[in-house]
């Protein structure tokens, strides 16, 4: 198991999720596009699966959705982020790491179904897992566990902090160290 292999999990998921995650924010498609810069069809397309996202997108959302998270003190939204999309993945991953211990052969394009779809419902995903030379390349000389880049770790837990609510003021305030956006 690669770390481009649990990255591209953690988009795919994400990409599924993103029209109820917009809509808990309390965002319109074009809203959504303002904050990302896109066009309104550019999201529209990536929630209906028109579009597959990509690493950059899925970045620059989870930065935009963090940062609402802190803004607003949301921790609903949060939690709705770790529940549809960080928790079925973690789980996903705990699942794949146990099959890997017990000696279970698991192919590269082996389907792990722990959201209750079918296996059909991940086609799409699976087409665009990599191949077994790049799953190898990828892993730690040391450990031979994967690492999930900086950047994904640490969207990662900051949703999980921010939704157990104990980092939320402290990124607020070094978001806003002068008391918030609206303070002058």
């Amino acid at each position: 198991m690669a770390a481009s292999e649990i990255e591209q999990w953690w988009i795919d998921k994400f990409q599924e999720n993103l029209g109820p995650i917009r809509k808990v924010a309390g965002w319109t498609t074009q809203q959504l596009a303002d904050e990302l810069g896109v066009a309104r069809q550019t999201v529209s397309n990536l929630e209906t699966g028109k579009s597959p996202m990509t690493k950059l997108q899925y970045l620059a959302l989870r930065t935009v959705f963090s940062v609402e998270i802190a803004r607003r003190e949301d921790r609903d939204l949060a939690r709705i982020i770790k529940t549809l999309v960080d928790d079925p993945i973690e789980q996903r991953i705990r699942e794949r790491r146990a099959q890997e211990q017990d000696g279970e052969a698991v192919a590269d394009n082996a389907p792990v179904n722990t959201d209750g779809g079918n296996v059909a419902d991940n086609a799409a995903t699976e087409k665009r897992k990599p191949s077994a030379a790049t799953l190898k390349a990828s892993k730690t000389a040391a450990t031979g566990k994967p690492t999930l880049s900086t950047a994904m770790q640490a969207l990662a837990v900051i949703t999980g902090a921010l939704a157990s609510g104990t980092a939320a003021g402290i990124i607020t305030y070094l978001m806003f160290p002068d008391g918030g956006p609206n303070k002058r």
